[in-house]
């Protein structure tokens, strides 16, 4: 969720828009806020419409290893994947499945990790 919240304020969302996103209560998300202020990875900022978050230095180099782990845990499910690991390999992108729509409506998700992942969804296929 910590994640998902960074990508969130990254793409300038407020904590409210953040929770409804989320599906979550403002509060929860608020609390995610304050830790990720307390990790030194965001901080407020007041500007002319309210006051915002926004990624400190340090946020920014989370948020791309992050966004790196991501992409190497789906690069290896499609490498499993080739091998005929398919088990394996689902078990990696059911990891990321629940993240993809809200990545999708951030406009954080590259077309090449979508197409990677979806590529890869079981379609009537039994687990």
């Amino acid at each position: 969720m910590q994640y998902l919240v960074l990508e969130a304020v990254e793409a300038g969302e407020a904590p409210e828009e953040i929770a409804e996103l989320l599906d979550l209560e403002p509060h929860d998300v608020y609390a995610v806020i304050r830790l990720l202020e307390e990790r030194g990875l965001l901080k407020r900022r007041t500007t002319l419409f309210g006051e915002r978050y926004v990624l400190t230095e340090t946020g920014r180099r989370q948020l791309e290893e992050w966004r790196r782990r991501v992409l190497e845990r789906a690069e290896e499910a499609a490498r499993l994947r080739r091998e005929g690991r398919g088990h394996e390999a689902q078990s990696l992108i059911d990891q990321l499945l629940p993240a993809l729509p809200v990545l999708a409506v951030l406009g954080v998700l590259s077309f090449a990790l979508w197409k990677l992942l979806a590529s890869r969804l079981p379609v009537g296929e039994d687990k």
